[in-house]
């Protein structure tokens, strides 16, 4: 068949220099006679088709085949460890008594009955202690029921051990085997079922695959095989074969139109070499131009390709502005075999320079002998001169930037200068909450010490005489009871206080985090508790809590989770005055989630993110009625917020004017990696 080539004989080459055109036209080359059998590569191919379809059959069923079986062996495997586990419940259960009376016919009996499960290779009791055995029975060779003496050391068996109990006290221990002997032999039967399937499988595909391919394959491939070879010899492409169908008689169509094609293609890519935009080339490594398009005589300054040809017999000396770019440009080719964007001047033919950019590759014979260079050239010279532009632009901008930074730095010491301002302001009031904290822990210190010493002196010398009087009694227990909440309280009260410090612990890194497991349900019980006479006090107001499914534990400083759920259930009882105040908690596996929710006023949008600032106080705006709210520190949920981030977690608050808050507080379930800055520092 006809082909392309951008290197034919020399005297075609010489043609084609002169006429502006780069390629030949190969002549067709007539096939030598075939020497193999007419069908080898027919058959072969049908052959091919057969042993590759059967293979992938057999791989796919194989793969079936294998996922069936473990499929098979896992249902087992949980068959057999479910009844272990149901045969070791039901025995533990009925032998827990008759051990604990000693009755050996009755515990032998109860042996005998599990026995008859076939697949229970033995069971033997153990005394508590585990020396020796209490009963057992096991299997003979022929797999018979026999008493056992001592422990059976079996294989090939899955053990399963239950203590059991009578009442608190432990009787003994029983342990089971169950064989795996009857899972292998149904595991082995599937084996070979599923080998059949596929020798039955593969065998039927095979003979609807020979007589499928036979008819709708072989025999037109054969047919088009002699087609061909005849238009390959010379013949006429006009007579194709009758009776293809489908892809065969597309395939015997496209052969019709070969010929005309690659006429067509010729002229093709003779018409784009001649008008492309850029300038086309070849030339031998001495320099000597073969060959140029339009593009490339219009660059440098000639009216048509032969005029290049015939001008330009050394481009190094005639065409580079400096030979030693030719020479550098040649040198790397040898070594890399092509070169783009290499960036160079021309000389035009009136001695005016361009900057061009060579893209170049070097076509080496079959031996990989140079032959020649080809490439193409794009005139940048427009390009290099708004680079150039540029660069002058940019130094201009530089200057202008250097100043401006320097202007920038002035600023950057006067914005120094108030941190350190503001740093010395954060220390001052460091100090000031030190010192109130140490102020207010001193009179509590003397509420609590007076309270225990009124509990001790009233039970010791006043309670006794209430004993014989039913109201004074009652008096006297009321009195101790009272007593008692003024010396939790003054504690709770005291660690409040302590508390007041966290905040700037926190945020310096002085903070102590005493890390534990902790149970959250049991931790919102306790901060419920704490609250209780916040709501005991506002009847108007409910309080339900809700936990969702079983809380996993939580890996947090217990006093830190409580005093955050104490101070969010404070501020819902505090802030409102009819309704209901709810606690909901619940995790999805990796995020423990908290909602406090009330019914109160609500607060303003713009102030959702200001009521976790500092010292940020509800103001009048904040919600509707806080002109009659009390007051406070304006530190609780500044110090939760600093609590949870500390974990990892996150807190925030959802509220409308008029329909209440919630607080929403999210803590990861997963350990987090100790701080090694802070953990444990004070």
């Amino acid at each position: 068949m006809p082909g392309f080539s951008f290197h034919g004989s020399d005297d075609s080459r010489n043609k084609a220099s002169h006429s502006g055109i780069p390629f030949t036209i190969d002549p067709p080359e007539r096939p030598t006679a075939m020497k193999l059998p007419r069908y080898f590569l027919i058959r072969s191919v049908g052959g091919a088709v057969l042993v590759t379809l059967v293979c992938v059959n057999t791989v796919l069923l194989a793969l079936f085949g294998i996922i069936d079986y473990y499929g098979e062996k896992r249902r087992i495997q949980e068959e057999l460890r479910y009844d272990l586990s149901v045969i070791a419940d039901q025995l533990t259960a009925n032998l827990s008594e008759p051990l604990w009376f000693m009755e050996k016919g009755h515990v032998d009996r109860l042996l005998a009955g599990v026995m008859q499960n076939d697949r229970v290779a033995a069971v033997v009791l153990l005394p508590p202690e585990g020396n020796g055995i209490l009963a057992g029975q096991g299997r003979d060779r022929s797999w018979r029921s026999s008493p056992l003496t001592t422990r059976p050391a079996m294989e090939n068996v899955v053990v399963e051990k239950r203590a059991i109990y009578y009442g608190d006290a432990l009787v003994g221990v029983a342990e089971i085997q169950l064989t795996l002997r009857f899972m292998d032999e149904a595991l082995n039967r599937s084996i070979a079922l599923i080998i059949l399937r596929i020798f039955g499988l593969n065998a039927a595909l095979a003979m609807i695959l020979v007589l499928v391919l036979r008819r709708q394959i072989i025999t037109p491939l054969a047919r088009l095989e002699r087609y061909a070879a005849r238009v390959a010899q010379g013949g006429s492409a006009e007579d194709r074969p009758d009776g293809l169908r489908g892809e065969l008689d597309s395939l015997s169509r496209a052969m019709e139109e070969m010929v005309r094609r690659i006429s067509a293609a010729q002229r093709k890519y003779r018409d784009i070499f001649e008008n492309a935009t850029e300038g086309i080339f070849q030339t031998t490594l001495e320099g000597r131009l073969l060959s140029a398009n339009a593009a490339l005589a219009r660059m440098i300054g000639y009216e048509s390709p032969a005029a290049v040809i015939e001008a330009i017999t050394d481009v190094g000396k005639q065409l580079y502005h400096d030979s030693k770019d030719r020479e550098q440009l040649v040198g790397r080719l040898l070594d890399q075999e092509a070169v783009t964007g290499f960036q160079t001047r021309f000389m035009r033919r009136d001695r005016q320079a361009i900057w061009v950019l060579v893209n170049i590759r070097l076509v080496r014979d079959p031996n990989g002998r140079p032959l020649y260079t080809e490439g193409t050239v794009t005139d940048i010279t427009a390009r290099v001169r708004a680079e150039r532009r540029l660069g002058i632009l940019n130094r201009h901008l530089r200057e202008a930037v250097k100043e401006r930074s320097g202007r920038l730095a002035v600023k950057a010491a006067e914005l120094e200068a108030a941190n350190a301002r503001l740093q010395e302001l954060d220390r001052l009031k460091s100090g000031f909450l030190a010192t109130v904290s140490h102020d207010l822990r001193t009179p509590l210190t003397s509420i609590m010490g007076f309270a225990k010493l009124i509990a001790r002196d009233f039970n010791k010398f006043f309670a006794p005489f209430a004993s014989a009087h039913e109201r004074l009694t009652r008096q006297a227990e009321r009195i101790t009871a009272n007593l008692g909440i003024i010396e939790n309280e003054g504690e709770r009260l005291t660690r409040l206080i302590n508390d007041f410090l966290d905040l700037s612990k926190i945020e310096a890194g002085r903070a102590q985090w005493r890390d534990t497991e902790v149970d959250v349900a049991a931790a919102l019980l306790r901060a419920a508790d704490a609250v209780n006479a916040d709501f005991a006090d506002k009847p108007e107001v409910r309080f339900t809590m809700s936990i969702t499914g079983d809380l996993p534990p939580l890996w947090i400083d217990p006093d830190r989770l409580t005093q955050v759920l104490v101070n969010l259930l404070g501020n819902a009882a505090k802030f409102t005055d009819q309704g209901t105040v709810t606690l909901t908690a619940s995790a999805d596996g990796t995020l423990l989630r908290v909602r406090v929710s009330d019914t109160g006023q609500g607060i303003m949008r713009e102030s959702l993110e200001k009521i976790f600032d500092k010292f940020h106080q509800a103001q009048a705006g904040d919600t509707v009625e806080e002109n009659r709210r009390r007051k406070g520190t304006g530190l609780g949920l500044a110090i939760c917020r600093q609590i949870v981030e500390h974990y990892q977690g996150r807190i925030w608050a959802e509220s409308e004017l008029g329909r209440g808050s919630t607080f929403i507080m999210e803590l990861p379930l997963a350990r987090p990696a100790e701080d090694p800055g802070t953990a444990g520092s004070e």
